[in-house]
């Protein structure tokens, strides 16, 4: 899978973009024997310069960002829920065009100049093309826009290792997903006593003898139909659909999460059928608050009791997925 996080520069605005391409223009200065000759080959090189400038930028942004293809479906999956696949088509197919129609303004007005029979027709056609190369990167400026939401976007998803076996945490909002995640694995989510505290997918390793677990916390998944869940929620469950080899799935019985424990279950069922070759394992949390007295294993990940055996039961349901302990 490729890096959601890849490294993708700063989004310049359209405005920034031309500031920074005559800027660059303003410094050149050419030698002649005449001075009609002198005035060509400046106008030719400030053309130029601003050419590579504003076409070399755009390319960047193009070739930075991820590209979408049918065979990462994981990817697609998550720019999708993240900014839509379609808008950032989009974005990039008229940053490309607008790259490619300054170059084809730099031929038409270079050849404007080198037939020019005054200085003033030659300054006429490098203003002139001074004028389209702006009036094309100014038609871009709302997809500049966008892919720099899109960039601060991408880099609130975690990177992912796909070969290493990963466990997904599920539930409603703050029933204690991110306070189980810290106690087990080496990620820091930030954890409080109120919902969505989770804004993204946090992504945590938990290592144990020579293995190594990525253990994924999903901000909470209310119970509704998908196509009225929100953003963020729509992230865990392509997390959930992608990455999972078994679900740790999390119950508040003591309610302070503030949601009724049959609203809980309702989602466990939703997220059963979700995932049917999926195991499993449904632990309930807050057991220093309240005893269901149902056979479930219970935990409390605040105080850390019950927490070792949790993490072993859920090592437990994808055992048979490992491979062989090392000889030595």
């Amino acid at each position: 899978m490729q890096n959601l996080r890849k490294r993708v520069p700063t989004v310049l605005t359209a405005d920034e973009i031309l500031d920074k391409a005559f800027r660059r223009v303003g410094k050149i200065d050419k030698e002649g024997p005449v001075h009609m000759d002198m005035v060509k080959r400046k106008s030719m090189a400030r053309i130029a310069s601003a050419t590579d400038v504003i076409s070399s930028t755009l390319q960047r942004y193009v070739k930075a960002f991820p590209s979408i293809n049918e065979r990462d479906v994981f990817l697609a999956e998550m720019i999708e829920v993240t900014v839509g696949v379609d808008r950032l088509k989009k974005a990039l197919s008229n940053l490309d065009w607008a790259a490619s129609k300054v170059k084809e303004l730099q031929k038409q007005y270079t050849s404007k100049v080198m037939s020019s029979s005054s200085v003033q027709g030659a300054d006429s056609a490098r203003k002139a093309f001074y004028g389209r190369a702006s009036s094309v990167v100014n038609k871009v400026s709302k997809d500049l826009e966008f892919l720099a939401y899109a960039r601060n976007e991408f880099r609130k998803v975690p990177d992912f290792d796909e070969g290493m076996l990963t466990m997904v945490i599920a539930g409603f909002p703050n029933v204690g997903k991110s306070q189980f995640l810290r106690e087990v694995s080496s990620a820091q989510p930030k954890v409080a006593a109120y919902p969505f505290t989770t804004q993204g997918i946090e992504v945590g390793i938990h290592e144990r003898g020579w293995r190594r677990y990525q253990i994924i916390d999903t901000p909470g998944l209310l119970d509704r139909e998908l196509e009225d869940r929100n953003r963020i929620e729509m992230q865990a469950v392509t997390a959930l659909k992608h990455l999972a080899n078994a679900i740790l799935f999390i119950l508040d019985p003591s309610e302070t999460c503030g949601y009724h424990l049959e609203g809980q279950l309702r989602l466990l069922e939703a997220v059963r059928e979700l995932f049917p070759g999926v195991p499993i394992l449904v632990v309930e949390n807050k057991m220093d608050l309240l005893d269901s007295g149902s056979d479930r294993l219970k935990m409390s990940a605040v105080s850390g009791e019950g927490v070792p055996q949790i993490m072993s039961a859920l090592l437990t349901s994808i055992e048979h997925l490992e491979g062989p302990e090392p000889m030595f």
